[in-house]
């Protein structure tokens, strides 16, 4: 779902009452609209008309236009009209005598769309790169928010959308495909939609064709001819999904679905189609991962949309229900690691400088936004699952979708929906998260171990160290030599006793052992990742005497971490209390100022390293390990460790798509070997007697 680009549009949304007559004035029907553009590759240019049909209407209509729109003409039954153009508002007078008749503006107009994709991007946590319109030989992308087409403030009822490109040059869009015609010289396509459900984005290339029916709706891949083979495996997957889909919430909600590749990275999901970049639609497990996830997208953001007034609930919703739930089909391990996953990206990025509620969120703009919207959000779908159990939660969502397809949600009526279901008011519930920026910060207190008859008792008490506790249940697993006992406690207030009995003597108390709760991970709980090094507050690099990377490469690779404005400074004269600091070294440190420690299987010297028994010394080499700082016990230390300044230009942009990972270890042009380091956990230990 391309998130960031709709913060545009809800801005102009926001911003467009401005206009005088909007206030008083009631919006106009549209009763249709049909486009014609034709694609002008050579020469960056968009050349389009736009017949917009008005319902019996009399005054000022208004529309959004690329504000470097160069409009022809704009009439109505073949007559001039008066109209304004500024920043990217188009306002349009009807004629009065026209006031009870239908009227069909006509906008004839011109873009040139001639700004470049970056060829390495340094981040991936924007998905439109700067870039929201491109028009080339390689490609077209034009979103939604590239104002590519008069869009007037209210959906039409019909549309139907004509393009002509360059022989060779196919085009795709929402709707069903109703013609599709390649001459010698041009190719022609046309799309409708009887229930249009948003903004309309368009791409186009010189796509290699595969299509597939089944169960009457039309599935195609649109790939460049490079990419032609892995047609069949995303037609297959997409087959698969959309029959687990359509099981699991209700029909599927489109003519067609289309996988059509982009030049440049991105992962967007539109009504009826999604759009992945070429490097990505490459890779092996994305058929598995980002393509179920876009797929989910036509149920859930394009199928029932989105109102922004309570925030944007659908890419949570959507990494609950594809990313999240294919790990758990796999096993409950996977399940369990995804769920640790969140609650570590939440507390290693979100800083309460850069946190907010959750329904404030309207797209993913950075690391910290993401893990908020996306991953804070599939929790709180997750805690309600736990409460209300799987038949009525997917029976909930069942009814959202019925109720609500081809019209706009909010988290209130998921909160209606769920509460019907399980016959009691979740909204309290719910809402304490959505409202609140944070979490619950959660402690053991004065737990002890005493005889209790033939058996053994824990007690004690958690803590919430909020001003507002929260309202929960947290789940607690005492763990004896022979057997464990898992209890789920109540909390209410900021202390909260516990009692659990256990018959063997126990060894040690846990707290939700199985990452069932939302809540701000303890430092001692966090696994020393590279999520750590993003969500730094305060970051220095440390440049040492065998540092094999150009400063440029170094500057680039604190841009992709999000960390641009951090320092850098020399081992030797580093001008700054490093203590005071997290560290990210380029070469290894002299060890008797910054010893770095290291786990088991992990070692490192200037010109080689070793992992898990493997020795590295070759020229494209590079290790990246995140530690423990070796002057404070509270901060963070990584090594960005190249063996050429070839290896740390190659390498130094991948290492920020590598979040989760505690070690890295690149070899040959490509990631060999990654890893996380086990963390302790919020665990109170009791002696051995």
């Amino acid at each position: 779902m391309k998130a960031a680009l709709l913060i545009v549009r809800i801005l102009l949304l926001v911003l467009l009452p401005t206009f005088p007559a909007l206030a008083a004035d009631p919006l106009p029907v549209v009763e249709r609209q049909e486009l014609r553009v034709n694609l002008v590759p050579d020469r960056h240019l968009l050349e389009g008309e736009s017949l917009v049909t008005f319902a019996p209407f009399a005054g000022r209509v208004f529309l959004n236009l690329s504000s470097a729109a160069a409009i022809d003409r704009i009439s109505v039954a073949g007559k001039g009209v008066h109209y304004t153009f500024s920043g990217g508002a188009l306002a349009v007078d009807l004629p009065k005598e026209r006031g009870n008749a239908p009227a069909t503006v006509r906008i004839a107009y011109r873009i040139t769309y001639g700004k470049q994709v970056p060829e390495h991007p340094a981040s991936s946590e924007d998905p439109t790169y700067g870039v929201t319109g491109s028009i080339t030989p390689a490609g077209v992308f034009l979103g939604s928010d590239a104002g590519w087409y008069p869009d007037p403030q209210v959906l039409p009822k019909y549309r139907k959308v004509k393009v002509t490109a360059p022989a060779g040059m196919e085009a795709v869009t929402s709707g069903k495909r109703l013609e599709r015609e390649t001459g010698k010289k041009v190719f022609r396509s046309v799309w409708e939609e009887k229930r249009p459900t948003g903004e309309l984005s368009l791409s186009a290339g010189p796509y290699d064709i595969r299509e597939r029916q089944v169960n009457g709706v039309a599935i195609y891949t649109y790939l460049y001819p490079q990419n032609a083979r892995l047609a069949k495996t995303y037609l297959d997957a997409a087959v698969k999904y959309i029959g687990m889909y359509s099981k699991l919430f209700g029909p599927y909600p489109f003519d067609k679905f289309a996988a059509v590749e982009n030049f440049f990275p991105t992962g967007y999901g539109y009504p009826s189609y999604t759009l992945l970049g070429s490097t990505v639609i490459r890779l092996p497990f994305i058929v598995d991962t980002s393509f179920p996830h876009e797929i989910a997208h036509c149920w859930w953001g394009n199928g029932v949309r989105v109102d922004y007034r309570e925030g944007n609930w659908s890419e949570g919703l959507v990494t609950y229900l594809a990313d999240y739930l294919l790990e758990e089909k796999k096993s409950p391990a996977a399940a369990l690691d995804y769920r640790l996953r969140l609650l570590s990206e939440y507390a290693s990025l979100v800083k309460p400088d850069r946190d907010f509620p959750l329904r404030h969120f309207m797209g993913r703009v950075d690391a910290p936004s993401r893990a908020v919207g996306y991953g804070k959000a599939a929790m709180v779908f997750h805690m309600v699952r736990n409460r209300i159990g799987d038949k009525a939660f997917f029976g909930a969502l069942q009814d959202v979708f019925r109720e609500k397809l081809f019209k706009t949600a909010t988290w209130s009526d998921f909160a209606k929906a769920f509460s019907r279901r399980a016959g009691k008011d979740l909204s309290p519930f719910m809402t304490q998260w959505l409202v609140r920026p944070g979490g619950p910060h959660l402690s053991f207190e004065g737990v002890t171990l005493r005889r209790k008859g033939r058996g053994w008792q824990v007690s004690g008490n958690i803590v919430q160290q909020n001003s507002r506790p929260y309202d929960l249940t947290l789940p607690l697993r005492v763990e004896g030599k022979n057997a464990s006992v898992l209890e789920k406690v109540p909390l209410s207030g900021r202390t909260s006793p516990f009692r659990i009995s256990l018959l063997s003597r126990p060894r040690r108390v846990i707290m939700d052992p199985d990452a069932e709760v939302f809540r701000v991970l303890s430092p001692e709980e966090l696994p020393p990742t590279v999520n750590l090094v993003k969500g730094s507050g305060k970051l220095a690099l440390v440049v040492t005497d065998t540092c094999q990377a150009e400063e440029g490469t170094l500057r680039d690779l604190l841009q992709s971490l999000g960390q641009g404005a951090a320092p850098v400074v020399s081992e030797e004269k580093p001008g700054i209390r490093l203590a005071d600091y997290d560290l990210l070294f380029c070469g290894m440190p002299r060890q008797k100022n910054f010893p770095l420690e290291f786990p088991a299987g992990i070692g490192a010297a200037p010109k080689q390293f070793t992992l898990g028994g493997d020795r590295y010394s070759d020229f494209y080499d590079l290790l990246f390990v995140v530690t423990r700082h070796p002057l404070a016990e509270d901060r963070t230390a990584a090594l960005f460790l190249p063996l050429s300044r070839d290896a740390a230009d190659k390498y130094a942009l991948k290492i920020t798509h590598y979040g989760k990972y505690g070690y890295l270890a690149f070899s040959g042009g490509e990631n060999r070997r990654k890893g996380t380091f086990s963390p302790a956990g919020n665990v109170v230990e009791f002696e051995e007697k």
